[in-house]
């Protein structure tokens, strides 16, 4: 049967909601599954970046439905920094719910900054945060299947 009539659907235009999903196995470390959702699942971005005027201009831009900018264009690093710092930042999308589920026999542990342990759950857990804004996640636990939700 084919997907109805306006498929797929617009993205609501006062409310942004990130789609990630991502299931996968475990090893020791956290670097193995670290996932930023900014750029891990394609289509979970659901923000469009606004165009990048350069100073002094006066040509008109035109905006579009709702954009919403998830970072600084390339051309605004700061040149004024010094040498290591005039990177511009990574983009960033921040989820607000979260669910991470342990699949696997063993002990799952997820941490939202690759190092220190900020989760753990048993053998067929799973957890749901609710108003948890993070952008990004790394699990780790040997051979344990996962999965993680975020919107």
């Amino acid at each position: 049967m084919p997907l109805p009539a306006g498929w797929p659907p617009r993205p609501a235009t006062d409310r942004r909601s990130i789609r990630f999903f991502k299931a996968g196995t475990g090893t020791a470390d956290f670097a193995d599954n670290a996932y930023l959702f900014s750029d891990s699942v394609t289509g979970a971005n659901t923000f469009v970046p606004l165009p990048y005027v350069q100073a002094g201009s006066n040509t008109p831009v035109t905006l579009g439905g709702n954009p919403s900018g998830t970072g600084q264009n390339m051309n605004d690093a700061n040149l004024l920094a010094a040498p290591g710092a005039q990177e511009v930042p990574k983009a960033m999308i921040w989820c607000q719910t979260m669910r991470v589920c342990n699949d696997g026999s063993g002990v799952l542990e997820f941490s939202f900054d690759g190092t220190n342990v900020h989760g753990q759950l048993k053998a067929g857990e799973s957890v749901i945060y609710r108003v948890r804004f993070e952008a990004g996640i790394a699990l780790r636990g040997n051979g344990n299947a996962f999965r993680v939700e975020a919107w």
